[in-house]
């Protein structure tokens, strides 16, 4: 069983706990955060380390770090965490959940995290610290950039590339063979057909409001 600290003590770090509470590989010690953020976690059951005192706590060669950390300003913190729990000697842990399904034979990225129900299909690479949210699809010869965020029911079509610090939105799709730009936004239902340009937005039209009572739907439209 390998020792574990979650980088983040929110709603990631608090979903993550619960699955990794329920794997056998794994053992949570505890959450790191900036010392300002320690008092506002959502994991009451977890005790959270600031990481200004995390090695006298717990030395990198006693657990490896779980990255816990969600999508604020295009994962940018998130990124700049790995990247400082690297420099103070922290082996960055890639979790996989036993559900997910995993064919690519190219090595997930270092501290990326993939959780149940996600596919990633054969000749996928993934970057590091890159989240993949479950139920995602990531279809063959796709190549998804570091730091990255996939959530829930995204479907990354083939041969597609992911710029780095992307967030691809629940149930988003990406069609087959396009570049979608780094620090772009892919809004929750979006249909991507196109490539789309660095930091750009791209949201699906908000399903709108109708005259008709739900009541009065069924009674004329027979659903």
């Amino acid at each position: 069983m390998k020792n574990v600290i979650f980088a983040g003590n929110a709603v990631t770090a608090e979903i993550l706990n619960s699955y990794l509470s329920r794997d056998e590989r794994y053992h949570v010690i505890c959450a790191t955060v900036d010392d300002q953020f320690v008092d506002s976690g959502h994991c009451p059951d977890l005790k959270t380390v600031a990481i200004s005192r995390l090695p006298a706590k717990c030395s990198p060669s006693e657990a490896t770090i779980i990255m816990a950390i969600g999508y604020h300003d295009l994962n940018r913190t998130r990124e700049s965490m790995f990247h400082r729990l690297k420099s103070m000697g922290y082996q960055i842990e890639t979790y996989i959940h036993p559900d997910a399904k995993i064919h690519t034979t190219i090595p997930l990225g270092e501290g990326s995290v993939v959780l149940p129900g996600a596919l990633v299909e054969p000749e996928v690479t993934v970057g590091t610290n890159t989240m993949i949210w479950g139920n995602v699809t990531v279809a063959h010869h796709s190549h998804v950039a570091e730091n990255c965020w996939i959530a829930s029911g995204a479907v990354i079509s083939g041969k597609v590339h992911v710029g780095r610090n992307t967030f691809v939105g629940v149930n988003a799709t990406i069609t087959n063979g396009l570049t979608v730009g780094e620090y772009c936004v892919i809004g929750g239902g979006a249909l991507i057909t196109k490539n789309s340009k660095p930091s750009s937005v791209h949201l699906a039209r908000s399903a709108e409001q109708i005259r008709y009572s739900s009541q009065d739907y069924a009674k004329y439209f027979g659903v």
